[in-house]
């Protein structure tokens, strides 16, 4: 019984961390590589507040290849473990004291809003755009002259000094792990706020909301995701001789998926599909789904379908392909019969041969016969003559 809910508890975690991970990249690809160890999806920013007599720390999750703040914690107050909290120490160690401080009250929640929000305004996307290639040098240099007007402004501080430093990371494990979790909540991005008000305190920061950042593409494949409580990713079953081209397919038309069981995504997508039995066996069979439509662009064609249970099947290519679609039942019946008729035929072949053998050694005794009654007559006839 323990070994099954430690398998639970695993398949539980590896869902959990893809659904974190397909927050911060774009492709089911890209989800694969992070989990995968084969890219780093994000940074976390840490920078330690002194001002005037508050000190606090602010930790900034940014997505590399979004290029967008995913989380921002701000903890400012008056407690003395501020003052051990070093920059350079561990993520975890920073989140697990901050974690502590919320626990004891030793924090202002409203000053740490406000200096959360400055901090959201003044991280746009583009000068993200413009601190990314510096922190993938290791360079946090240009983070304390970014901020430090910004959050005198929202304080109204007179003398603060920041320090700064970043950690290149998995987005997803931060989240999952994270040991401010339930103590201490994330500062929510400003979106309230009137124009004016922004560029009051960060000239040239954005007002549009985060959905007009969507791309095309990723609007498309969010009107698909809406409907259905559960996504798996898979791989499209091409077939280039019978399959059906992306321009043919037709809503409610059923196509032929697999689950890439090579990652623990993968199976963990099998045993949700009951593909792998009691022993641990892999079923090869294909999954049925109807297809509901493509969400495409230039270099990407996001293939959706409604699968077993009502989970959306989401397949990625990277140029239109021909879809296998399963095979008619009246294919397989009429080559039975195609089989039938073959051994009919050469049943009746057989007959006839042996037929033909039949007569032929009827013919053979008549002869005979007919010899010995001619040689018979011919002794009688010439006993009487003589």
């Amino acid at each position: 019984m323990s070994e099954l809910n430690s398998k639970a508890e695993q398949l539980k975690r590896q869902a959990d961390l893809i659904g974190l991970t397909r927050e911060a990249v774009f492709t089911d690809e890209q989800a694969k590589e992070v989990l995968q160890g084969k890219i780093t999806d994000g940074y976390l920013v840490k920078v330690k507040i002194d001002l005037d007599s508050l000190n606090g720390m602010v930790l900034i999750l940014v997505s590399s290849i979004r290029k967008h703040v995913m989380e921002l914690y701000a903890v400012v107050g008056t407690s003395p473990t501020f003052r051990r909290i070093r920059t350079f120490a561990d993520h975890v160690q920073i989140s697990t004291d901050l974690g502590d401080i919320g626990k004891s009250g030793g924090y202002d929640p409203a000053i740490s809003e406000n200096i959360g929000r400055a901090v959201h305004r003044a991280f746009t996307k583009e000068k993200l755009e413009e601190l990314l290639p510096l922190w993938q040098k290791k360079d946090p240099s240009h983070i304390a002259e970014l901020l430090e007007n910004p959050i005198l402004m929202a304080t109204k501080g007179r003398n603060i000094k920041l320090q700064a430093e970043v950690d290149k990371l998995s987005t997803a494990k931060f989240r999952y792990e994270n040991p401010m979790k339930g103590v201490i909540l994330p500062i929510p991005k400003p979106e309230d706020d009137t124009g004016s008000a922004k560029d009051a305190s960060v000239p040239g920061v954005s007002t549009e909301p985060n959905r007009g950042e969507l791309s095309s593409l990723e609007r498309q494949i969010a009107q698909y995701r809406t409907s259905f409580p559960k996504e798996l990713n898979m791989k499209t079953v091409i077939s280039p001789i019978n399959g059906v081209e992306f321009d043919n397919l037709v809503e409610g038309m059923e196509i032929l998926f697999r689950v890439p069981t090579e990652t623990p995504e993968g199976l963990t997508n099998a045993q949700i599909l009951g593909l792998i039995d009691d022993e641990g066996k892999i079923s090869k069979e294909p999954v049925v789904g109807r297809f509901l439509g493509i969400a495409g662009s230039k270099t990407e064609y996001h293939i959706f379908a409604e699968g077993p249970n009502q989970y959306l099947l989401h397949s990625v290519e990277e140029h239109p392909v021909k879809v296998a679609i399963p095979k008619p039942a009246g294919m397989t019946s009429g080559a039975n019969k195609g089989s039938a008729g073959q051994g009919q035929k050469k049943k009746t072949g057989n007959t006839q041969t042996q037929d033909t053998k039949s007569s032929g050694a009827n013919l053979f005794m008549l002869m005979g016969a007919f010899i010995t009654i001619v040689l018979f007559g011919v002794l009688i006839f010439v006993m009487v003559i003589l």
